[in-house]
This record gives structure tokens, C-alpha cells and sequence, in this order.
């Protein structure tokens, strides 16, 4: 039986008294499910509460504060998700719980022992993944903290877009294929409309996409072009457009922010022109280099995304970042960039960005690869992004663990092995698998391989079908290196039985020629 024991008392039961909200309610209803499910008595509502849950409005935002006193135990939150944030981050330190994947947690072990305070406050405001393994479960995206995905009032709301990303051709009505002149005056007043209809609709709204278009296709006219070149940047004629919105709401919508991208011909700040206060940039790291960090000099493409994130935050005190930590067009494959998440993450946090969004393989229902791990850490890493490397391999192998079964050692050991064959090269988010490992290398560790695979299914105990589910991305890369149609064919048929897509784009397992190498499915 564990106990409850704060100060230096046991809480049995522990009583709770919560707030009044709705958020406040459920934020004690799963500290109760939980603590009852290790074996702690709880009762609601008793005569002489001991553990207060409840909203402080001096905390900032979703940050949460635990307070031990004598025999009493105060968990709370700047806000509804705050407070909620604060209960399982309780049962995270206290209770060692873990809340891998839905339907995939672990509930700790020991006492619950609570001597001292504890206080958080996450650094990025804004935190999206889209992994649909978490990221489409409402529980899982409270668990760790991920407040852009669809969450009801009553478990504490989201962070609600108009619009999320390449907005402009809806506001003005051109096609997706083009972009919009931004010094025609009439496509200004279009924008303005369409976003006051949005607020109009929507009042809970808090941030309104005004975004280019997915092309390079940028207006050329006389007057775009004399702004870009004043500017030295394309974004320049794009900023004065969106703050000439952004000015034109402000006084009816002064909690509204515009939100716009920074993004391949617009990354480059402009030279003259500042983002209004209630204007956010959203920085793409689209052409950067997963395998070397993005502070690494070395690595051409990340010095000059280094040098456009810096120019930024010299004009602009809301970046958020639009990351990319999958290969779309090989979803399945090993993409090796599990070196540079964290380091990632933290260049992130110390260049004063504020909203973080890594997109995954967001239109796969399931991964073949570490999709599920990617998630996970990516949740961790948005929450606390300057933890250690020790913090961050800490949270790898217990998720591992608690994934994949007592054979996860081995998948670690595979891991490892492709993390730092890939550190130093160059990798995209469009390279075929051996641009960045060579296939004599994949070839030599077959044997190996297989072994690691062959044990960790051996191990796996009831986590045999996540075993067998990511070790489709080693089948692949053997198929690549011998190509064979029978082998090519069962590939084709799992990945379409499990639902999980091979690209970003078209069909989600074209009939692809199975006896060809997978490296040609594209």
C-alpha cells in the first residue's frame, strides 16, 4: 500500500476541496483516479480538507505551483489548464507516474513523498505537435502539456487559431497556386473583412493567421518590388500588409494576435519595418539540416537560418517556430534526429522563442518508424526545453521501456547506432535514407540488426505488436538494400492494413511496384 505523506504526514485520506470551475473540478477528479488507482484513500468535499486545488491568478498562464505545508498539500494553476498541468506534473515527481501514449502509462512506485514546494512555468506559450498517436487524444495532450489541439472549456480549453497556415488566398480569394499583390489596397480591405468575420464568428479566437501561400509565386508589380528591395527582403511587403491588419483590429480586438509566416522567400527580416506588437512571427526552419544542430557553424543552411532567427528577435518579442522532424517524403525509413531534438529545442528557447510547432507526420494515423518516441519527447522537450541531455536520454529509455517491453535495450542500441552514423551529415526533410547513412554501412549491420530486432521482439511481453509495428522502418531499409517483390508486397499490404502512410503527399500507400527498391516509392 503506498501512502501520501507531505511534511512529514500521512495524508490518509487525503480530502480534497476543489475550486469551482469546471477545470478546477476535473483537475481533482484525475488526481483522485489516480491516487486511488495506487491505492491512496481519497474523499471529495470532507469536513477538514487537506489538499486545495484550485487557479491563482499570479501565476502566469499554464504554469502551476505545489505547496507542501504541514499535513497540507496545495496544487495550483494560473489557469484552468494550469492547474490541471499541476496535478499531473504531481503525479509525474511525486508518484512517478509517466504517460507514455494513450492507453500505454505507467503508475510509479514508493511512497509519495512531498517536503518541499515546487513551481513551473513552461517557456513557450504556444506548444503543437501533430503526431496523431498523441496529438488526436484529448487525455494525452493534457498528460503532457500540449495546448494546441482541440481541448474542451471544461478540461481547460486551447490556444483556438483562425485559420492556421497559408490563410491568404482564403482572405483575398486568389488560388493556392499564387500569391496576392500586398500593396493593392482593396486586397488589404478583403484581409480586414475576413478576419473581423472570423472574430465576428468566433470570439474565443485568440490568434488569426494571415499567411502566404505554399509557393514562391511572389507578386512582382512596381510597388512590391520597390518595398522588397527598400526592405531587402520579400517579407517586406508581406509585414506592412500584416500590420496594416493587425492595426486595424487592435483597438476592438486588443487580446487578438496575427499571426504570419516567415517562411521560405519571406524568412529574411526586412531591413526597415517592424512586426507590430500584436503581430506574430512564425519562423520555418523548412530548408535547415536535421542532422547537424541548428548553432552549428559548421553546417552552411543552419548558419543562415542562425543569422535570420537572431535579425528576428533584434524586431520581434513573438516568434513561434514551425519545425520539421520527419523525412515527408519517406515516412516510414529511419530518419536519424533523435541527436538533435533536444539541442534544437534549446537554441529555440534561448533565442526568446514563445510558441513551438514541430510538424510530424501529421496525416499518418499511425508510425512505422519512432513516431510514437518523436511525440513523446517533443512533448517533454516544448514543456521544459532546456533540460539536460541526461534529463532528455532519461525520458527516451523510460518511454522505451514502457513502450516496447523488457527487449528495449536493444531498440535503444539501434537508435544510437543511426543517430551517430547520421551526426555530421547533411539531412534534409526529403532525403531518400542512404543520402545520409550509406547503404554499405545499413548492409555491414544487417546481421546485427536483425538480432536487436529479432530480441526485442523476444522481450516484448504484450508490447510485441509496438515491437513489430516500428520495426517495419528496418524491412523497408532491407528492402532497399535487396530488393525483392515478395518482401515488397507484404511491406505494402502491412503499412495499408495498419494505416500508416509511406509520403506526405497523394495517396496514403499508392500501388507502389513491389519488387523495386523502396527507395524508388516516391
Amino acid at each position: 500500500m503506498r501512502k501520501l505523506i507531505v511534511k512529514g504526514t500521512e495524508l490518509n485520506p487525503a480530502v480534497l476541496c476543489a475550486g469551482e470551475s469546471a477545470p478546477e473540478k476535473y483537475a481533482a477528479s484525475e488526481l483522485k483516479k489516480y491516487l486511488e488507482k495506487i491505492g491512496i484513500a481519497v474523499e471529495e468535499n470532507g469536513a477538514s480538507p487537506n489538499v486545495k486545488i484550485g487557479v491563482d491568478p499570479e501565476i502566469r498562464r499554464d504554469g502551476y505551483r505545489i505547496e507542501a505545508g504541514d499535513g497540507a498539500l496545495a496544487i495550483l494553476g494560473g489557469n484552468g489548464r494550469g492547474v490541471i498541468y499541476g496535478v499531473y506534473a504531481f503525479l509525474e515527481k511525486y508518484a512517478g507516474m509517466r504517460f507514455f501514449m494513450p492507453g500505454v502509462e505507467k503508475l510509479g512506485e514508493g511512497d509519495l513523498v512531498v517536503d518541499e514546494d515546487a513551481a513551473f512555468t513552461p517557456i513557450f506559450e504556444m506548444r503543437q505537435s501533430d503526431w496523431p498517436c498523441g496529438n488526436g487524444d484529448v487525455d494525452w495532450c493534457l498528460k503532457n502539456g500540449v495546448n494546441q489541439r482541440p481541448i474542451p472549456d471544461e478540461r481547460g480549453g486551447h490556444i483556438r487559431y483562425g485559420g492556421f497556415v497559408h490563410t491568404i488566398g482564403g482572405l483575398v480569394g486568389v488560388p493556392g497556386d499564387q500569391q496576392p499583390c500586398f500593396c493593392d489596397p482593396e486586397n488589404l480591405k478583403k484581409a480586414i473583412t475576413g478576419v473581423r468575420a472570423i472574430l465576428e464568428k468566433d470570439p474565443g479566437v485568440s490568434i488569426i493567421s494571415v499567411s502566404q501561400n505554399d509557393n514562391m509565386n511572389y507578386c512582382k508589380c512596381e510597388k512590391c518590388a520597390a518595398v522588397d528591395a527598400e526592405e531587402g527582403s520579400h517579407m517586406g511587403s508581406m509585414l506592412r500588409f500584416v500590420n496594416a491588419v493587425a492595426a486595424d483590429i487592435a483597438q476592438d480586438y486588443p487580446n487578438v494576435v496575427i499571426d504570419t509566416l516567415a517562411y521560405q522567400h519571406t524568412r529574411k527580416a526586412p531591413s526597415v519595418t517592424k512586426p507590430l506588437p500584436n503581430v506574430c512571427i512564425r519562423l520555418c526552419s523548412i530548408e535547415c539540416c536535421f542532422s547537424h544542430p541548428l548553432d552549428d557553424g559548421s553546417c552552411p543552411v543552419n548558419a543562415a537560418f542562425h543569422h535570420d532567427i537572431v535579425e528576428w528577435s533584434k524586431i520581434c518579442d513573438r516568434i513561434y517556430i514551425w519545425d520539421y522532424v520527419t523525412d515527408f517524403c519517406f515516412y516510414v525509413p529511419t530518419f536519424p534526429n533523435f541527436g538533435v531534438l533536444r539541442k534544437n529545442m534549446r537554441f529555440f528557447a534561448e533565442h526568446g522563442v514563445r510558441g513551438m510547432y514541430p510538424e510530424g507526420n501529421y496525416n499518418s494515423p499511425a508510425s512505422g518508424e519512432f513516431g510514437e518516441l518523436r511525440c513523446y519527447l517533443l512533448a517533454k522537450l516544448m514543456w521544459d526545453p532546456l533540460m539536460s541531455e541526461i534529463e532528455y536520454l532519461r525520458h527516451m529509455d523510460e518511454f522505451l521501456a514502457g513502450y516496447y517491453g523488457e527487449g528495449w535495450r536493444y531498440i535503444r542500441a539501434y537508435i544510437d547506432w543511426t543517430t551517430a552514423e547520421a551526426a555530421g551529415e547533411h539531412m534534409n526533410i526529403w532525403n531518400p535514407p542512404f543520402s545520409t547513412i550509406p547503404r554499405e554501412k545499413y548492409a555491414a549491420m544487417e546481421e546485427t540488426f536483425d538480432a536487436w530486432w529479432d530480441k526485442a521482439e523476444e522481450l516484448a511481453g504484450d508490447r510485441l505488436d509496438a515491437v513489430k509495428r516500428s520495426r517495419i522502418q528496418w524491412r523497408a531499409i532491407k528492402l532497399m538494400l535487396k530488393p525483392d517483390a515478395e518482401g515488397g508486397a507484404a511491406l505494402l499490404n502491412e503499412l495499408r492494413e495498419r494505416n500508416i502512410r509511406w509520403r506526405e503527399w497523394g495517396e496514403a500507400v499508392p500501388a507502389y511496384n513491389p519488387a523495386e527498391s523502396p527507395a524508388n516509392w516516391r
